[in-house]
């Protein structure tokens, strides 16, 4: 049966033998997808005259996820994207870390996909989605600080996303922050290297859907080991991607 945190006092809730790790992977045409689902919903946030630049990192992604789930995902008029491929988007929704021990850990965004398929799918379906943590970049908050050493983190230490193998960093960016300048060389750093376990710096993703746009970077991504094991005896965690969208707020 499915282990529970070391005292007991929560589990899976579901046989071992009915899941498997890692899940299968979303695929770069999902993160596109949201990507530009975001992307619309900041161009609807300026068409209404949402103060982006004034705005705090919880403000702008209450108004974002209000935007994607009352709007954009009842609407379906970003393409793909409605009410019958995605289930309700989620803020801050509580989930348990990789061991089970930290039961209230609360990703900012959560983009769950609705299954097709007339069989039910091997995956723990709680923790089957995109994740995506939101952190302010700018001269208050320094890329390495608050988007790494508590956004970033957070998919490397199996607190959030550590059934799947992949993740998304919404970075809001103010004072010209960059992913080359800023976020590249405070990853280098010799312990933040350790810490986050990387395996490949943030690049650019080679898709003709990935390539800047407006306020938006072209989307990066990295590569990350997981030094932990999965419960149920599923073996070491694997590598997890971490795309990065960074979109100016000024």
């Amino acid at each position: 049966m499915s282990q529970g945190s070391p005292d007991g006092l929560f589990t899976l809730g579901v046989p071992a033998e009915r899941y498997r790790l890692p899940h299968p992977r979303l695929g770069l045409p999902v993160i596109l997808l949201v990507r530009r689902v975001v992307l619309r919903a900041f161009e609807m946030l300026r068409e209404r005259g949402y103060s982006l630049a004034a705005e705090k990192e919880d403000g702008i992604t209450a108004a974002l996820r209000g935007i994607i789930e009352n709007d954009l995902r009842q609407s379906g008029s970003v393409k793909g994207f409605d009410h019958r491929t995605y289930e309700t988007v989620i803020r801050q929704g509580q989930t348990e870390s990789y061991d089970l021990t930290r039961l209230t850990k609360a990703p900012d965004l959560c983009f769950k996909l609705r299954s097709g398929e007339e069989e039910p799918r091997p995956v723990l379906s709680t923790h089957d989605a995109l994740f995506v943590e939101c952190k302010p970049v700018d001269k208050s908050h320094a890329a390495g600080g608050k988007y790494c050493d508590d956004g970033l983190c957070r998919f490397v230490e199996g607190d959030y996303a550590w059934a799947m193998e992949e993740g998304l960093m919404l970075g809001y960016v103010r004072h010209g922050r960059t992913i080359a300048k800023h976020l590249v060389p405070s990853m280098k750093e010799p312990g933040r290297w350790v810490r986050l376990k990387t395996a490949e710096l943030p690049r650019p993703v080679e898709h003709p859907g990935a390539v800047a746009a407006g306020d938006t970077e072209a989307l990066h991504v990295s590569r990350h080991r997981r030094g932990f094991l999965w419960v149920d005896e599923k073996g070491p965690a694997t590598d997890i991607a971490i795309y990065h969208l960074w979109h100016r707020c000024d």
